[in-house]
């Protein structure tokens, strides 16, 4: 997951505006249950830079290309999750990374790469299944169809295939209809919670990791991230 923008303009900056003054914001009910902090409007307005309400880009972008494949290759919570970085761009005060890497390993002996970079966006949003017999590229939010290409020391009669990308402009219309359509009918939504729950927990993992500066596990007896 790789952005850029240009200098001067941070990824996820936006501006203080002139009327966000102490006594028109709620301060109290915005910290919630949050550390106390004294009142800051850039803390209010860009809350995605600091730990007390945003999980960074772990939570932003990595739990949804986590999600599709947690669902499609049906993971469990990694038994592992190891993740480093830092902030090597945006020296604006925030505290989340806006470089990193988390490696999450899987006991059904799968490691899950991630890798996001605001400074960069040459690789683009990308998705790689590596197997030893072909390489199933994947499609953020659906924005371009899934493609297989063989390995052909594997498979070397086999030709590469792509699906089809025929649903609408806005990816994300369907999964919203889905969302409605469950409600009516009480049916399970293509997106469970259990699903939620298991790449919550990785993005949590990861969040700890980092900040911790260690690898942390998942005790699924406990359900406990030690």
């Amino acid at each position: 997951m790789y952005r850029n923008t240009a200098h001067g303009k941070p990824q996820w900056a936006r501006p203080i505006l002139a009327d966000m003054i102490e006594k028109n914001i709620d301060w109290k009910a915005f910290q919630g249950e949050a550390a106390p902090h004294a009142f800051d409007a850039n803390r209010y307005m860009n809350w995605r830079f600091f730990w007390d309400y945003s999980g960074g880009n772990f939570y932003e972008n990595m739990c949804h290309q986590l999600a599709f494949w947690y669902k499609v290759l049906k993971l469990r919570i990694p038994a592992a999750v190891t993740a480093v970085g830092g902030i090597y761009l945006w020296k604006d005060g925030r505290e989340v990374p806006d470089t990193m890497n988390v490696a999450m390993q899987h006991s059904e002996d799968l490691l899950f790469t991630w890798d996001s970079g605001f400074g960069n966006d040459e690789l683009g949003v990308t998705e790689h299944v590596l197997g030893t017999d072909g390489t199933v590229v994947g499609a953020y939010a659906m924005r371009k169809p899934v493609r297989y290409i063989p390995q052909k020391v594997n498979r070397p009669d086999r030709t590469a295939l792509a699906g089809k990308a025929d649903g609408p402009k806005w990816p994300l219309l369907p999964h919203m209809q889905n969302f409605l359509d469950c409600i009516r009918s009480g049916k399970e939504p293509n997106a469970p919670f259990d699903l939620g729950f298991r790449t919550s927990i990785t993005a949590r993992m990861a969040v700890e990791s980092y900040r911790q500066g260690r690898t942390v596990r998942w005790d699924p007896m406990k359900e406990e991230i030690v």
